[in-house]
């Protein structure tokens, strides 16, 4: 009796056993020790283990525990320094303890100084409490979200929710729990949603915070930044590195400042210092100036590389031009019909 049954019965085991590791370790299943499962394109900032290429900056910090971050202390930014990033789809789940605030922090420069996030950077809010544009799903100070979609989607304290924030050039697009919960469109100058670092706030003692399973998928970006060259070598600037509304653009030394810093972000705009180069009151005649403006989404700001080399703007159906054919320091930047002549060409990213 005893050979006819438990044969059979530790094959049995064996079968179950193997099935077991066999599934735990198939593609799309994760080996970390919170069992979250991969998602295909996604790479692991965290995955419950090790905290390997983050950096605390500031006071107090993380504790790591059962896969699982959680704040203490503060005001301080646990920041992944190990690379910045630019058009990206960053996920991970939160959860707060009760009334609680937190954030993560996107688009700013390396800084072991948190408030360097804040002065240069965006934060997505996590509070459970507190004005429209400082409370969950909010960019903080900046937009709110769309608090009837966040309100549906949003699981209480205690719960894990999950943001995906989608990055691509200065637009950031805010996802709850799957659901559209904000749209935000960089147009602060000094700022930028085009590059930078990512990193999740403790935001001080009795600010109970947790997050887990950090993953980034890296998108095929059509960002472009740098210099763009014209006439002579000549780099367009903006002039005195100036950031008000209707700052000269013009034709200055190659100097690689950040009046020289200009972003493509696929969208036909071209920016810097955070805002667009514009043609002066929408104008369409032959000579009208190009200046910084704030960014707006008008036809003005509106500029279609040519297989020739020159910058077209639809609605004036004209050209970036450097007047009077000059290439000297200060010559104004304009549109003119367009002739390909070397004072219309400009080198780009």
């Amino acid at each position: 009796m005893t050979s006819t049954w438990l044969r059979p019965r530790s094959a049995v085991l064996a079968l179950v056993i193997a099935v077991s590791v066999i599934l735990a370790l198939a593609p799309g299943r994760s080996s970390a020790a919170h069992g979250v499962a991969e998602e295909p394109g996604y790479t692991s900032l965290f995955d419950g283990a090790s905290t390997a290429g983050w950096s605390q900056a500031g006071p107090g910090g993380f504790t790591l525990a059962n896969g699982t971050l959680t704040s203490f202390g503060g005001l301080g930014m646990l920041w992944y320094s190990a690379k910045e990033f630019r058009s990206y789809s960053l996920k991970l789940d939160w959860r707060l303890a009760g009334d609680d605030n937190s954030g993560v922090f996107i688009g700013f420069p390396p800084s072991s100084d948190p408030w360097s996030a804040v002065d240069n950077g965006y934060e997505i809010q996590i509070d459970a409490t507190d004005a429209a544009d400082r409370t969950t799903g909010a960019v903080y100070g900046f937009r709110s979200a769309d608090l009837a979609a966040r309100d549906a989607a949003l699981l209480p304290p205690g719960q894990w929710n999950t943001y995906e924030l989608l990055v691509e050039g200065e637009r950031l697009q805010l996802f709850l729990n799957g659901v559209k919960i904000n749209d935000f469109t960089n147009t602060v100058p000094n700022r930028s949603l085009a590059q930078g670092h990512i990193g999740l706030q403790n935001h001080g003692d009795g600010d109970d915070a947790s997050f887990r399973d950090i993953r980034i998928k890296e998108l095929t970006s059509t960002v472009r930044t740098g210099e763009i060259r014209g006439i002579g070598g000549k780099c367009v600037d903006v002039s005195n590195s100036g950031t008000e509304d209707g700052t000269k653009i013009q034709l200055w030394t190659c100097n690689g400042t950040g009046a020289q810093r200009w972003t493509l972000p696929g969208d036909n705009t071209i920016r810097a210092l955070g805002k667009c180069l514009d043609v002066r009151s929408s104008g369409t005649a032959n000579g009208t100036i190009t200046w910084l403006w704030t960014c707006n989404g008008s036809g003005a700001q509106q500029w279609v590389a040519q297989a020739d080399g020159t910058l077209r703007n639809p609605p004036s159906g004209r050209c970036l031009d450097a007047a009077g054919a000059g290439s000297a320091d200060g010559t104004q930047l304009h549109i003119w019909d367009c002739l390909a002549a070397a004072n219309q060409k400009w080198t780009l990213p």
